[in-house]
């Protein structure tokens, strides 16, 4: 059931303050200027937006002019709602565009001499009748379709996680069960078991989410091949699946550091969430195959650098019958994420803290035995 966005203005505006005199719902077609060859622009987005309101059904999908960076997924008369903000947009646009712009960054892919010193960035407050974000990004075309390819990947990621809400029953759950609608600070009784419950369903949410990811990962693939004109596989996908969900953790709206935070939040910490995501879909059979095969590969090839990885990480890369083990495929998998993110922490703070790295490292390793 196709919504335009007077029907969707009706449906979130008692979920929002602030919008009594503008345009709440932005169009797609309105809020891309830039178009560039089906990977991150109006006709990807509205792509997703029928892929969404298919997936839910009686259901719309919308994008609110609000600055926050944050989504969300709501229930008015009936209707499911996905809301993804105008706010989260930019900054994972404008992230994925920065980071390609650093030769700490995918070190070798496209030409970074070309590449202009620093962004520029043509940024117009959304409004009704000229609601637009621009960015320029690069020299090189390589990179920059590259930084797009990253964006769209955080971008899917994070509407695929409210859809998930939908799909597994969360948000009827949470209103029947605790008279819950939209805001999480003004519910009145915080208790352990609603905040175990929620956790589990934030969890749930993002598995749903990876699974719809490695759905649509062939689709992108062969699309995105066509742009960059090469082939690109599974691991090529990895190296953009990465960052792009370092780029999701880096701006959800909240995180849980201490052991108290933690007990207390709806949520594991965000590099857990990300690091488990990232090793569902490094486990799905089809795509452990290739990349099983690629790391083992390299292992191969550089016995230097399979030494190097043994001795800094106390994993055997094989075992007594010379097979990768699996502590070595997936340590090689949270080196990758916990890199990523330094990498980011490098760029946009200018700092790089190899004991963060290494509690990073211990942290994901924890996790990931625990929930297996």
């Amino acid at each position: 059931m196709k919504k335009d966005d007077l029907d969707k203005e009706k449906l979130v505006a008692d979920f929002f303050a602030g919008h009594k005199w503008e345009s709440l719902i932005i169009n797609p077609d309105d809020f891309f200027l830039l178009k560039k060859n089906g990977i991150l622009d109006a006709e990807i987005v509205l792509e997703l937006q029928a892929e969404v309101e298919t997936a839910l059904g009686k259901g719309c999908f919308a994008i609110v002019n609000d600055e926050r960076v944050n989504a969300c997924a709501m229930e008015k008369n009936g209707v499911s709602i996905v809301a993804l903000y105008v706010g989260t947009i930019k900054k994972i646009f404008c992230d994925a565009s920065i980071m390609m712009l650093s030769d700490d960054f995918l070190v070798g892919v496209g030409n970074m001499e070309a590449c202009y010193p620093d962004i520029r960035i043509e940024d117009y407050e959304p409004r009704a009748d000229d609601a637009v974000v621009k960015v320029t990004i690069s020299g090189d075309p390589i990179r920059e379709a590259v930084g797009y390819m990253i964006a769209s990947l955080a971008v899917h990621f994070i509407v695929y996680h409210e859809v998930g809400h939908h799909k597994q029953g969360h948000i009827r759950k949470l209103r029947e069960k605790y008279n819950f609608y939209y805001q999480e600070a003004s519910h009145p009784d915080i208790s352990e078991a609603y905040l175990e419950e929620r956790k589990q369903m934030e969890l749930d949410a993002d598995l749903y989410a990876a699974d719809q990811i490695v759905q649509k990962m062939d689709l992108m693939m062969g699309r995105w091949g066509k742009c960059l004109d090469m082939e690109l596989g599974y691991s090529e996908m990895f190296q953009l699946l990465i960052p792009a969900l370092v780029i999701v953790k880096e701006n959800l709206p909240t995180e849980a550091y201490s052991v108290k935070e933690m007990e207390n939040s709806f949520y594991l910490p965000n590099l857990v969430r990300i690091a488990l995501t990232a090793m569902v879909i490094a486990r799905k059979p089809h795509i452990k195959k290739v990349l099983w095969n690629d790391i083992l590969a390299m292992f191969l090839e550089d016995d230097a650098y399979r030494k190097q990885f043994e001795e800094e990480n106390s994993v055997p890369v094989f075992d007594d019958s010379h097979q990768m083990t699996e502590m070595a495929y997936e340590r090689f998998y949270s080196l990758m994420i916990a890199g990523t993110e330094q990498t980011y922490a490098k760029i946009f703070m200018g700092n790089y803290l190899p004991a963060t790295f290494q509690t990073d490292i211990k942290a994901m390793n924890w996790f990931q035995y625990l929930y297996k």
